[in-house]
């Protein structure tokens, strides 16, 4: 009974997560991947997404889309940081994905099996001193939608007023995808300069190609979405800009267009 009284006092405190300095294991409920849902209590436009996993061996995951320049854009995994706990902080250093030498303090400000919010006091790029008065909270992964996502799939945009005509999209497991639409006189193509690549954490979907073929843009790009599957049709939706949410349906097929 003392056994059994004991493990679910240790059950009840994971599932309760802490806010306070209550002796809680900051450094095992970290361990995982979370995604940004909110900055200072506001939801986050879909494409400025940003993903931290902390991996038991001590290595921080972090993950986001970067503008490389003008013309090029690009959704980069960064596993160059180091983290370590100590009590309510989170001390994190490492090389940026594009440059810098970074060294911060995350504040947590609280934490549970589901949710962390957190304060940045301390933001440093090559020693310089960037003040964050933000609020940040995140959602952990909890699902993996890796496995359902592979294969082919034959769908449109379903944002309002958009004319836009179908296409295919193929999911490889090496996280390559393939691209095909139709071309003006209404024969399927296949991207050849698509170069694409994918990254799933839980539902959040984050995509690289290149070339744009809507705005007619030249160089490297990428988008994210939030995705669900509900049995074979998968959706997609995206909080864009001034407020706008794009989004996506499309069925599984057993093979794209054959040329």
């Amino acid at each position: 009974m003392r056994n059994l009284l004991c493990c679910f006092v240790f059950c009840v405190t994971i599932l309760a997560g802490c806010s306070k300095d209550d002796g809680c294991d900051y450094s095992q409920l970290l361990i995982g991947t979370w995604i940004n849902s909110q900055v200072d209590a506001k939801p986050v436009l879909t494409d400025k997404v940003f993903t931290i996993q902390f991996r038991e061996d001590g290595v921080e995951v972090y993950s986001t889309g970067y503008e490389l320049d003008a013309s090029n854009k690009r959704w980069i995994e960064n596993d160059k940081f180091t983290y370590k706990v100590d009590g309510k902080s989170i001390i994190i250093e490492g090389q940026g994905a594009v440059s810098g030498q970074f060294y911060m303090v995350f504040e947590i400000v609280s934490i549970d099996a589901e949710n962390l919010i957190y304060r940045v006091p301390v933001f440093k790029i090559d020693n310089v001193v960037y003040p964050d008065s933000k609020l940040y909270s995140m959602k952990r992964v909890r699902v993996d939608l890796r496995a359902k996502c592979l294969g082919t799939w034959y769908g449109r945009s379903t944002s309002p007023d958009n004319v836009d005509g179908f296409h295919y999209w193929s999911y490889f497991p090496d996280g390559s995808f393939s691209y095909f639409y139709k071309d003006d006189l209404g024969h399927w193509v296949s991207k050849v300069d698509n170069n694409g690549g994918y990254f799933l954490y839980g539902n959040f979907l984050a995509s690289n190609y290149s070339n744009d073929l809507l705005s007619g843009a030249v160089g490297l790009a990428y988008e994210c979405w939030n995705v669900d599957i509900v049995g074979a049709t998968m959706f997609w939706s995206g909080l864009r800009a001034n407020n706008v949410t794009a989004s996506f349906r499309m069925d599984r097929v057993s093979a794209p267009p054959q040329f």
